[in-house]
Order: structure tokens, then sequence, then C-alpha cells
């Protein structure tokens, strides 16, 4: 960390400037207070020394200073010299305090973190004030040139300040102070196409960039060349500007390109102010003061605040009157996201009217039972011809097995010591066991139905019971059991902080109280003006911020005066009065419900989603066992009917031989 300069600096007039506490760093320089002056002046040093240009160019900007420029940005008031008369080595400009750079305010994650009581009615009157303070930089002949997100600051009562403001373009008569600097996404597309950006700048390139945050904060953070492609090739941001591929346009289609997923369209502005943005981004806004100005994005900006609504389902969404309902209800329905933070309650729903609606579901219950078992069918008949063979494989089966007998007893007896005699007997047994005749085609033709059969049958089967049973119903309402545990989880955690809040009133009445008296109320003679001037550079401003460890940080304090100040604010303490009607502040209650907010709004849009998904299942299942039964019982038939037209075969004579011979010889 760089130290702070101990010598002291001369402004213009030659007054001499002490640096306090540095409280911002750049790439050109470091920010400080100033002890020896109000707190509403700050210093920018330089980290290296200016040319020439640089120098006028911040001599020409403190000339044109004017209470108009100041109070819409941190614009140089008076340059600093290292030493009376010296070389320019840096400025005054107005402090800014408690402003948040302006993509904390247009981005939803940021926002409900930084601008936790923001709307979008906010958003409205922050590109408002944004274009308030482009026209008076226009107004006397600037151009702020780099245009950016960076730049631009903005306080929670939606106030605009623009900082940086040595980069601006300049002109005096003929000479010209370029601005060398850009960001690509904020440029417009003919700057892009030169490849540099030290060229002239003007009103309408400046009013490109500021199209680009108005769109932002109007929609939420979504840049509007920012979109889904349907090309081949990469499209970044930048190369879509220099093709003028609006993913909003009406004529986005044509050029490839259409807005993200969980986006809102134009539609949720006025036709004038959709207007506006369709010809900034246009080829004809490109030509000479083609795109709208400063100050007439001001005018249908200031006619869109004037003609909003509140949501009826959520006070914190407002939204252009023209509409015939809330957008924001609809998006954050649609993609899950909070968008903005509701000041009352943690919760949109009354978990037990939802989870009645979960009750009021039936179950499908168990799923009818449908198996081939259930069917009592005949047997095809056999031709006569193939019933009378069949007869007479009988016969032959049975010789064949007695013979197959008789020459085991014979073998295990040892009756006969020449096995050649066995020759002939077993090809006796092949022939009566193999001998061909017309039951074996009519064999295979059933056994091939009752193969397809069974196929068909266990394919509609796992069909059935997936979609007709009731496995999907109870796995979704499980589902829905667990986040409303988790909904109860999260109330009680809620309920818990609430009443931790109750059991703190009186100390936060306390410091709210101390709050109140400013260091400068302090008559100790030992704690003069130049030593409060210390405490206020630390922090310490009031009595509320006065404690042991926070005085212990400042070298010039001793014990001695470290114990006054606390005894001062004992004193102070000792005229406080506690309030209980009061309860909690009304800041306190909102940040604890911004605290638990967010983390309910997945859990709700679950039981809310899940609520729908379990009804559908469940008419899904009903419908499925309309529509399935009967095919799946006419499988159940046929598998049925081809079993009993194979079992007319039986189990012959041969099968159990066979089975015998393997039982005996132990074969497998």
């Amino acid at each position: 960390m760089a130290k702070v300069p101990i010598k002291p600096f001369f402004d213009s007039s030659g007054s001499r400037i002490v640096l306090g506490k540095k409280i911002g760093s750049g790439g050109e320089g470091d920010v400080y207070t100033i002890i020896n002056s109000h707190n509403d002046v700050v210093a920018k040093i330089y980290h290296k020394p200016l040319s020439r240009q640089k120098q006028e160019k911040l001599l020409l900007m403190v000339k044109g200073c004017n209470d108009e420029l100041k109070a819409i940005s941190a614009w140089p008031t008076s340059v600093l010299h290292a030493k009376a008369g010296g070389p320019v080595v840096g400025f005054l400009m107005p402090k800014i305090s408690d402003y948040e750079p302006v993509h904390k305010a247009y981005g939803p994650t940021h926002r409900k973190e930084v601008f936790p009581h923001a709307d979008w009615r906010f958003l409205v009157r922050t590109a408002k004030n944004l274009a308030a303070a482009f026209y008076v930089i226009h107004k006397f002949g600037y151009v702020v040139g780099d245009v950016n997100e960076g730049n631009i600051l903005v306080n929670q009562t939606a106030c605009v300040r623009l900082i940086d403001c040595d980069s601006f373009q300049v002109r005096s008569g003929s000479r010209l102070f370029n601005c060398e600097v850009g960001v690509a996404h904020f440029t417009p597309p003919e700057i892009q196409e030169e490849k540099h950006y030290d060229m002239e700048r003007t009103k309408n390139h400046d009013n490109f960039g500021l199209a680009i945050l108005i769109f932002q904060l109007l929609f939420l953070g979504r840049h509007p060349y920012a979109g889904v492609y349907s090309g081949k090739e990469d499209m970044p941001i930048e190369k879509a500007i220099t093709e003028y591929r609006f993913a909003y346009g009406k004529n986005s289609r044509l050029r490839m390109i259409a807005p993200p997923p969980n986006s809102v369209g134009l539609p949720v502005v006025p036709d004038e102010v959709a207007g506006f943005f369709e010809t900034s981004f246009s080829e004809d806004g490109a030509r000479h003061a083609g795109r709208p100005e400063a100050g007439d994005w001001w005018d249908v900006l200031e006619d869109l605040e004037n003609h909003m609504r509140k949501c009826s389902a959520d006070s914190m969404h407002s939204y252009y009157a023209g509409l015939s309902s809330c957008p924001w209800c609809r998006l954050e329905e649609h993609s899950g996201i909070l968008l903005f933070l509701s000041a009352d309650s943690i919760t949109k729903i009354d978990i037990r009217r939802e989870w009645q609606k979960v009750e009021a579901i039936i179950p499908p219950g168990q799923i009818p039972s449908v198996s081939p078992m259930d069917y009592a069918v005949r047997p095809m008949p056999l031709h006569p011809g193939i019933a009378r063979s069949l007869d007479f494989r009988g016969i032959r089966q049975i010789a064949g097995v007695g013979i197959t007998a008789v020459c085991i007893v014979m073998l295990l007896g040892e009756m006969v010591t020449d096995y050649l005699w066995f020759v002939p007997a077993a090809v006796v047994i092949a022939a009566l066991f193999l001998y061909p005749d017309e039951t074996v085609n009519e064999k295979r033709r059933r056994k091939a139905s009752l193969d397809g059969a069974r196929y068909l049958w266990d394919l509609w089967n796992k069909k059935w019971l997936a979609e007709a049973g009731d496995e999907v119903f109870f796995a979704q309402l499980n589902h829905l059991r667990e986040f409303r545990q988790k909904y109860e989880k999260i109330g009680q955690e809620y309920k818990a902080d609430f009443l931790s809040l109750e059991q703190t009133i009186k100390d936060r009445q306390l410091r709210q109280f101390l709050g109140r008296w400013s260091i400068d109320s302090c008559l100790n003679p030992r704690i003069t003006a130049g030593l409060k001037n210390v405490l206020k550079a630390a922090g310490i401003r009031t009595a509320a911020d006065i404690a042991p460890a926070a005085l212990r940080s400042i070298p010039q304090l001793d014990n001695t005066m470290a114990n006054e100040l606390l005894a001062w604010r004992d004193k102070t303490a000792r005229n406080f009065l506690f309030d209980p009607s009061k309860g909690i502040e009304r800041d306190d209650m909102q940040a604890l419900i911004h605290k638990y907010q967010p983390r309910m709004k997945p859990v709700e849009r679950e039981l809310k989603i899940g609520t729908l998904k379990l009804r559908r299942i469940q008419e899904d299942v009903v419908k499925k066992r309309i529509t399935l039964r009967p095919a799946i019982e006419k499988r159940a038939r046929e598998l049925a009917q081809a079993q009993a037209d194979y079992e007319v075969f039986g189990r012959t004579i041969e099968e159990m031989a066979l089975q015998d011979i393997r039982r005996i010889f132990n074969i497998r």
C-alpha cells in the first residue's frame, strides 16, 4: 500500500493542501482525503509526471467548472502543484460518498445486496438521472468519450455521479484534448471499426454508450447485443455491435440473433422508449446526430416514470401501466430468479394452503394387476394328420425309452462284455427318437409364436408398470415433502433471528441515539478542532463511533484523550431513554427479510411448480391406465394363448428320457 505523501501540495490559489487517508486508487493516480478542508473535497495525485497537454487540459476543466458540473460529477475544481507555481501533479474534486458503480444497481444479484430496496421504478429513475448527467456534460461542450459502467456511480436515492472526468474530451477553440481510451462493449460501431480510440468523439458517440447503459438499467443488466446467435461463427458483443445485431430489435431475426433465455423484450417499455433503442442501435443512429440525445431520453423516461403501476401480487413489482399484467411476476415464475426483494415478508405463499393443494391430489392407487395367468384359453387344435403323427411319435418314444433302459441295466450289470453289441441298439434308439415326423415344424412354429408373444409382453409390461404405476407419483410427493421441510426450516431460522432482533432493541436504540451526537458537539477543551478532523478522517464522526479499538488505531490520541472521549460518550448515553413501543426499526426488519427471502424464493417456486407437476403426474397415470390397459391386456391374452398352444405338445417322452440320461451320466 502506497504511503500518504507527507509534504503539502498547493492549489490554484496557492493555498496549502495536506493529504489525509488514501480512499481510492487507480491506474493513473490515488485519491486522498484533505485534512485542512471541508469533508466535501478530495484530491487526486497522479503517479507519474503529466504531459504539458494533460496539464493544459486540467487547467481548462478547472476554468470551466461550475455548480451544475459539480452536482453531477467529480469535476476538477482546482489543480494541485507539488510547489507553488510548479507543474500540475493532481487536482481537487468533489467528494462522492455512499455511491456504488451503476452495474450494482442493474444486475439482480448485486442489486439485492447493495440496493435491497430498489424496484424497477428506481431503475427507471436512475436511467433518467443518468440522461440528465449526460445532458449537463454535453450542454457545456464536453464529451465523455470513455462511456462505461465503471465511471458511473449511483446512490440509494437513484442520484447519479460521473467520475474519471479527467479522461473526458475537452475542446478549447481549435485545440482538442482527446479521450484516448474506451471499453468495447460501450463503444459505437463507427469507432470500433477504426480499431483505435484516439479520434475526435462526438455527442452522438456518447449517446450510443448512454443508450447501452439505459437499456441495461431497464432490462435488468442485459446487454442489447448479447443474444443467441444462430450462425456458425462466434459472435462476441463487440463484433455484434459492429454488425448492428441488436438482439431485441424488430429486425433481429434477419440478423440471426435473438434475446437470451429468461429475458423480457421491448414490449415492457412504451413504444417511444422502444423506438429510441431501435434508432440508437441501428445504422441510421450511426449517421451524424442520428441517435436520441440525453435530453430526449430524459423526456421519455420522465413520462415512463409517471405512467407506472404497482403489481397487485407483489408490492416491489412496478411496471409500465400500459401492460395488461406484471412482466416481472412472469419472469420470476419462469426463471426462478428473484428479481426484486420484497419489503414485507420473506415468503409470498401460505404453506398450509399450498400443502392443502398437495393433499387434495388423490393418489392413483395400486396399479391394476394384468397377467397372462388371468386368462383361461383353449389351445388351438392340431391338424388330424399332425395329431396322428404325435400319437405315433409317443409309441416310438416309449419303445426308445424301453430299449434305452434295457441297455443301461445291461451296462451297469456288466451282463455284456462286448460293447459292440450296443452299437445296433444305439442306432435303433436314435432312429426311434430322431425319426422325422409332421409335428416338428408345427412345434417350431408354435415355439416361435410363444417367444414373440413373451417378448412383446415383457416390453408392454415394463411400459405398463412405469407409466401406469404409482412410483413416479410418490417420488414427486416425497420430493415436495423435502421442500416443505426446507421451507419450514428457513421459516424457523427467520423467526429465531426475529426474536434476536427484538431482544436487542435497546442496544440498537442507544446506538441510534449516540449516532445523532456529532463529534463536534464534544466541548472538552483537550479535543481540539484539529483533533476532531483527525477523528473524522478515521471514521469517528459521532458518539456511536467511539470505541476503545477504534481509538487505539489513531496514533495522535494518547490514553488520557482516549479515556476522555469514552467518558464523553458514556455521559451522552446517560441522556438516552429506551422506548419499548418503537419495536424493531423498519430498516432492521427489511434487512432481516432481505437476508432470508433469496433463500426462500427457490423453495417457494419448487413447491408451486412441484404441486402442478404432481397433479399432472396423477392425471397422466389415470389416463395411461385407461389408454394402455387394452394393449397390455391384449399382450397378456396373446401370451396366454401362445403358451397354451405350445403346451399341446406337452412334456414329451423324448424330453423326459433325455433328462434321465443326463441325470444318470451327470451330463449338464
